[in-house]
Order: structure tokens, then sequence, then C-alpha cells
């Protein structure tokens, strides 16, 4: 029986921590707020930031990469992929032409800033395509 509820209450604060995705990016974010120079506070806001993306709050994790590339530019493996991220989460937000356009600022920057991470780069060129070419 004693089983039957802890499962039940590990459940229960999954499922909340699940549909409040942000509580946990908070957190991140407050504790690379608090600790800017820890070796691992790029990692930190990244993580948070595909967290948020992945359950759905994607202008909660535009906002987290966005902090990523102004507080870590160095970081290029990191902030490519970040503004990669957010410019999907915007092309991706809407049919409408002009609101995927929105996409484009993050693209120049990996195209431009990050060139050498060629992956992110290569990928950036294709959703130009899709976002600038869309009909």
């Amino acid at each position: 029986m004693k089983k039957l509820i802890y499962g039940a209450i590990g459940l229960i604060v999954v499922t909340i921590l699940l549909l409040n995705s942000s509580i946990l990016a908070d957190q991140a974010v407050d504790w690379v707020k608090a600790n800017p120079k820890d070796p691992d506070a790029p990692l930190v806001l990244f993580r948070a930031g595909r967290w948020c993306d992945l359950m759905g709050n994607g202008d909660h994790a535009v906002e987290i990469y966005g902090k990523l590339y102004s507080d870590y530019p160095e970081k290029s493996d990191l902030c490519a992929e970040a503004l990669f991220h957010s410019a999907e989460i915007k092309a991706n937000a809407s049919n409408i032409v002009a609101l995927r356009k929105q996409a484009l600022p993050y693209i120049d920057i990996i195209t431009t800033q990050y060139a050498s991470q060629e992956e992110w780069r290569s990928k950036a060129k294709k959703l130009y395509d899709e976002v600038n070419y869309a009909h």
C-alpha cells in the first residue's frame, strides 16, 4: 500500500513539473544568475531552454536561449544550437509569412558569427530557404 501511495505522489509531482515547465527553467536561470562564472552555467541555460522547448513553451525557450547568447557568446557550440532552435520556434509558430520571418535574425547570427559550427550553419541555411521562400 505504501508503494502505491509513494507512486501516486511521485506521479503527481512529475505531472506538476511537466505542466509547469517554467518552474524548473526559472530555477535554472536563477542559479545561473547567482553563479555566472561557474563553468557549467552556459550548459545549464541551454538545457533549461531545451526543456522549455520540448515542453511546448517556445517563447520562454527563446528568452532563455537569448540570455545564453547575450551572456556567453563565446560558447559557440551551445549558442549556435540555441539560436537555431530559437529560429525554428519562430519559423514554426505561424503559417503567416511575416511572422515566420522573425526567424531570420537568428539564422543570420548563426551563418555569420557561428559559421565555424558547420552542422548548425547548414541547418540554418535550410531553415532560411524554408522561411524565405515560403508561399
